[in-house]
């Protein structure tokens, strides 16, 4: 960007020596998440790293591990619920018919034991003698077919009694068995069903949880740094999106996302100088202030020209956010780059886009010389043009997507 001539050599360097500013304005805002998909989606598969990320995505992990279980947990329950159900069915449906089978070995028992009686009376009121030489023939065979006959009887009763009572002892013993299984078998249902309430309730927290954990993981993710390289992703999104619009709004430029990404990292070493960290919407948790352009330290007099709204400062201006526009710079190059209606230096998306308008402005930015000249633009500084230039070559290897 244009700076007065007294900046051109030392402004760069005495950046180091500015006073970083808490953005309190920034510090209130709700941080607004970027989701993954709202990325270019090329961008999508790099991979990031950092401290934060991790331990956000050591807690995705989990939370996920969690909810795998639960959902086990859930779907294995269900199972057992319906074979026990399906147990607890058959066992009813068999206790019903050992006790209809018992009902009816009783009924046989009773009437066995009914027969016996019976026989038993008669035999002691009709008793015949036994048959000797004085009774006639015919008369001893009726005794003796009397006495056969109810000795059959007898027997055959007998049998069924025994028959009756072994039926009775087996249905006790079934049934027995088979009440003892359906109240495990309940006392069990009521553990599973118990757990599987449990589990669903606990696939519901846990569901939200992982949806919790997911957006606070998108927004690690941007803000972590890019493997390979000294940027977050956020920063690098800034820098593709700004070319790409570019393509559009000035096609016959060809700015390259290195070239930007050369110029911020000279500039504030990608929106962190002084601590600063770039959040998932794009701006600065700090704003980076360049020192006042007073007259000291060999730079020109540039008074305030904005009321302090950027720089805090209403005397003089400083450069302001991680492209370091000065305030009046800004309010000719200000674009909105993230789309959130709002222009502000602060912001990598919107500091980005207004900074290729300002390059692209003075020509074409593809070969060497063509960025040589652009960055001279916004620095009139022969080594600063050859720093910025050897930042974004070694940027350009880094390759975003298989060619």
């Amino acid at each position: 960007m244009k700076r007065p001539v007294l900046l051109t050599c030392l402004l760069g360097a005495l950046v180091a020596l500015a006073p970083v500013a808490r953005a309190d304005a920034l510090a209130q805002q709700p941080m607004a998440p970027i989701p993954t998909s709202d990325l270019s989606p090329v961008l999508n598969g790099l991979p990031v790293d950092g401290f934060e990320y991790r331990v956000v995505k050591a807690q995705y992990d989990q939370a996920s591990a969690s909810l795998s279980n639960a959902k086990s947990l859930l779907a294995s329950s269900a199972t057992e619920l319906v074979t026990l159900q399906l147990e607890d069915t058959r066992l009813t449906t068999q206790l019903a018919s050992e006790t209809e089978t018992k009902k009816g070995a009783t009924i046989g028992k009773a009437a066995a034991r009914a027969g016996l009686r019976a026989l038993a009376i008669d035999s002691y009121v009709h008793g015949r003698p036994d048959p000797d030489a004085d009774v006639d023939v015919n008369v001893a065979t009726r005794l003796l077919g009397n006495r056969t006959l109810t000795q059959a009887v007898s027997e055959e009763q007998v049998t069924k009694l025994q028959s009756s009572s072994d039926a009775i002892d087996r249905a006790l013993r079934t049934i027995t068995a088979d009440l003892v299984a359906r109240t495990s078998g309940r006392q069990r249902m009521a553990i599973v069903q118990a757990e599987h309430d449990k589990a669903a309730a606990d696939e519901a927290q846990l569901t939200a949880d992982l949806i919790k954990q997911q957006d606070n993981l998108e927004r690690a993710r941007i803000t972590a740094t890019v493997v390979g390289e000294d940027f977050a992703l956020v920063a690098l999104d800034a820098y593709w999106k700004a070319a790409l619009a570019m393509v559009t709004d000035d096609p016959d430029c060809g700015i390259p996302w290195w070239a930007l990404a050369g110029i911020t990292r000279s500039e504030s070493r990608h929106g962190t100088y002084g601590g600063a960290r770039l959040l998932a919407n794009g701006d600065v948790d700090r704003v980076i202030l360049g020192i006042p352009l007073d007259g000291t330290n060999n730079t020109a007099v540039i008074e305030d020209t904005d009321g302090g709204a950027y720089d805090g400062d209403p005397v003089y201006d400083h450069a302001v956010g991680p492209m370091q526009f000065i305030p009046s710079t800004w309010r000719r190059w200000a674009r909105d780059g993230n789309g959130d209606r709002v222009t502000s230096p602060n912001n990598i998306y919107d500091a980005a886009l207004g900074a290729a308008h300002y390059l692209c402005a003075s020509g074409p930015m593809q070969t060497d010389d063509e960025m040589r000249r652009g960055f001279l633009s916004y620095n009139h500084s022969d080594s600063y043009a050859t720093t910025v230039l050897n930042y974004a070559k070694a940027y350009a290897l880094f390759r975003i997507a298989p060619q």
